[in-house]
C-alpha cells in the first residue's frame, strides 16, 4: 500500500523463488512457502521511515541501521500471523545473510544460513538488479546473471545460483552458453 514497486517486486521475487525451490525438487508445501515467503519478504519494511526507503542517493550509517532492520521485523510480524511460521518467517529472518558470513542481521555463513533464505536471497537480488531503482536503472537479466556468477560464493550459494540461471535460460530470458 505504501510503495507500487513494493508489490510487483514481492509478486516476482515470489514466483522465483517458487521455480527454484522446484527446480530443486523440494516438496509442494515447501514451494509454496517459499512462494509465501517471496511475498512477505519486505514487510518490515513497514517499519522503516519512507525518507530511509525511498532516497536516491547512499544512505547514512544511520539510515543503514533502520533499513536493516527490516528482516527481523519482518520474522516478528510473520510468526504472529501464519501456523507456517518456521519456514516463512526463517526465510524473511535471513534473506541479507550472505554465504561468506558478512550478511546481516545474524552474520551467518554458508549452509548455516536456512536454504529458503539461499533461495530466497538470490530471488530477491536478481529481481532488485532488473528493476530501476530510485538510486541507479535496471540490469538486463543477462547483466544480473553475471553479477549473480560474480558473487557466487561470497553472497550467494554458488548451487542456488546455477539452478537460477538454468531456470532462466530455459526461460530463454539468457543465452545459455551450451547452446552456442
Amino acid at each position: 500500500m505504501r510503495d507500487q514497486y513494493t508489490g510487483w517486486h514481492s509478486r516476482q521475487v515470489a514466483i522465483y523463488a517458487r521455480r527454484i525451490a522446484a527446480s530443486l525438487g523440494l516438496s509442494p508445501y515447501h514451494q509454496e512457502c517459499l512462494y509465501l515467503a517471496g511475498l512477505l519478504h519486505d514487510i518490515g519494511k513497514i517499519g522503516v521511515d519512507d525518507a530511509c526507503l525511498n532516497k536516491p542517493g547512499l544512505l547514512t550509517p544511520e539510515e543503514w541501521q533502520n533499513v536493516r532492520r527490516h528482516p527481523g521485523l519482518g520474522y516478528k510480524i510473520i510468526r504472529k500471523v501464519t501456523s507456517r511460521e518456521e519456514v516463512i518467517a526463517r526465510a524473511v529472518l535471513y534473506h541479507h545473510e550472505r554465504y561468506d558470513g558478512r550478511g546481516y542481521p545474524r552474520g551467518l555463513k554458508g549452509t548455516s544460513i536456512p536454504l529458503e533464505a539461499r533461495i530466497l536471497s538470490v530471488a530477491d537480488c536478481f529481481d532488485a538488479m532488473t528493476t530501476d531503482r530510485v538510486y541507479r536503472p535496471a540490469l538486463s537479466p543477462a547483466e544480473a546473471v553475471k553479477e549473480l556468477m560474480r558473487c557466487a560464493g561470497s553472497q550467494f550459494d554458488p548451487g542456488i545460483v546455477e539452478v537460477f540461471y538454468r531456470i532462466l535460460a530455459a526461460d530463454g530470458l539468457i543465452q545459455n552458453p551450451e547452446e552456442g
